[in-house]
């Protein structure tokens, strides 16, 4: 991997943990902020439908299948994010699909990880656990034990939701005979149907919300994009692992975008939690 690609693929690391802090956001409802995220993709991806040819018909399974997955993947995601704060919900989310991808694979077609991968797993293991620990959530008492656990399954759901859509997108793309055509149709379809979910369940102070909102919808839909764009450009120019293992950097981007902009509780348990959940999530990729 040459430079410029390993800075382009840090680049998009920190588009993805830096949309997802536009959709947490300091205050507002992360159900409003995601709405507006799903009409921008909607409104900027249905024009390149008409120029991008048709997936393969053997894809269209699996499509509507991730576009299933990713619509239960958003609502839970809105769920946790009104519930934690984005470096513990994130951290989780993010860190734990490749150690359940590749639990996974052992188990169900025999894929025994490597020594490396097995360390990896650990590490993500103990990660979590240090997390959850060091929670540093402002509430005390009786209400602050209940809501971590809370959002910390909402978190892990999350992260289950990922690598769910991550095996099928896997499939999808590879079936579809065009990999951009496939995530354009996956982009816009989970689109439409979130925003219309979402603006049913939401009424109209979800919409007046979306409404106001509406720059930080377009920025965050731009930036999930180009961020998708720029990892698949980097998958061309380099191993697929190795791309995949460096985006992973986007859980300490997070952490740090948390304490930062969202002003969330930042100490060195929590930074070194989060950096050994990334670090686990790089070594079960090598591995």
């Amino acid at each position: 991997m040459t430079s410029v690609v390993a800075f382009l693929v840090l680049a998009s690391a920190a588009l993805h943990a830096s949309w997802n802090a536009l959709v947490k956001g300091r205050s507002g409802d992360p159900l409003a902020a995601s709405v507006g995220l799903s009409l921008g993709w909607l409104v900027l991806g249905a024009p390149w439908l008409l120029v991008v040819p048709l997936p393969a018909a053997v894809a269209v399974g699996p499509l509507v299948g991730s576009i299933a997955v990713h619509l239960v993947y958003f609502s839970l995601l809105v769920a946790a994010y009104r519930a934690g704060d984005l470096s513990f919900v994130y951290t989780l989310a993010r860190g734990v699909p490749p150690m359940l991808v590749a639990g996974g694979a052992w188990v169900v077609v025999g894929e025994r990880p490597s020594v490396l991968g097995l360390a990896g797993i650990v590490a993500i293991g103990a990660g979590v656990l240090a997390l959850y620990h060091h929670a540093g959530d402002a509430r005390s008492g009786a209400e602050a034990v209940p809501r971590r656990r809370r959002t910390t399954l909402l978190a892990l759901a999350t992260a289950a939701c990922i690598a769910v859509y991550t095996l099928i997108d896997g499939v999808g793309s590879r079936a579809s005979g065009n990999a951009i055509s496939y995530w354009l149709w996956l982009t816009v379809g989970q689109g439409l149907c979130f925003s219309v979910g979402g603006l049913a369940v939401g009424g109209r102070n979800v919409a007046r919300e979306a409404l106001v909102r509406w720059r930080t919808a377009v920025v965050a839909a731009v930036l999930s994009a180009a961020g998708y764009g720029v990892a698949l450009w980097a998958m061309t120019q380099a191993p697929i692992a190795l791309v995949a293992a460096l985006r992973e950097t986007s859980v300490l981007f997070a952490a740090i975008l948390g304490a930062i902009a969202l002003r969330e509780p930042f100490g060195p348990r929590r930074i070194a939690a989060a950096a050994l959940v990334a670090a686990g999530a790089v070594c079960v990729r090598f591995g």
